[in-house]
């Protein structure tokens, strides 16, 4: 690798850092510090032009923030970045797929841990994953890179598949119209047969006050 080569992947590495930082949504505690500390290191040590040590403090961090309770859009701005980036030599290249694959596993994992409350969560999700990895597949087929389109295509496959799978096992939310306004509590159980769900009417509709729902709104089917 040259000295251009280097410098040119050691300032993408510099400008991913902060984004890394930036999804971690709770940077307290020990693991934020872990991960502050970690980002750190990945910015400021000249090892990264070796594309194997890179992959691993890379993930290491990405997981870090995983942990401090990064969500799909905060993990999301990560693989933009790198999208964003115009390298213009091959190992900048390399560099700049490494992170957006790292960054789509990170996301699968994050997908694993999600409870989801209905299909049309899951269905929202799935719409937005589609893109991110079709996206990432096309452009790691457009730098010929043969071994991350597989593997790119391969986890799409998983997370595809898994979002299926829970997404049958879940009610859809649909509409309810309603003469007149009355507690969660009475809806739930008119709705229901149970006042115990009235808790989901509330945050469906982020209602107010639970003694008056909309006399229209959300909910999930029985």
């Amino acid at each position: 690798m040259t000295g251009d080569e280097a410098d040119e992947v050691l300032g993408i590495v510099q400008r991913i850092g902060p984004v890394i930082l930036s999804s971690a949504v709770t940077l307290s505690g020990d693991i934020g510090t872990a991960l502050r500390r970690a980002v750190g290191m990945l910015v400021a040590d000249k090892n990264m032009v070796d594309h194997e040590v890179f992959a691993y403090a890379m993930a290491v961090c990405l997981d870090l923030a995983r942990l401090c309770n990064a969500t799909l859009v905060t993990m999301d701005r990560v693989r933009k970045a790198a999208l964003a980036e115009i390298p213009l030599t091959v190992p900048a290249t390399m560099t700049v797929l490494h992170i957006v694959r790292l960054t789509l596993a990170t996301e699968a994992r994050i997908i694993a841990a999600t409870t989801f409350r209905s299909r049309d969560d899951v269905d929202a999700t799935a719409l937005a994953v589609n893109a991110a990895f079709n996206q990432t597949s096309e452009i790691a087929a457009d730098s010929l890179d043969a071994g991350t389109y597989m593997r790119i295509i391969n986890l799409h496959g998983s997370v595809t598949q898994h979002l299926a799978d829970r997404g049958r096992q879940l009610p859809r939310v649909i509409d309810y119209s309603v003469q007149m306004v009355m507690p969660a509590l009475r809806m739930s159980q008119r709705s229901y047969g149970t006042a115990a769900r009235y808790q989901e009417l509330i945050d469906e509709n982020h209602v107010v006050h639970p003694a008056f729902m909309p006399r229209v709104g959300k909910m999930l089917a029985v």
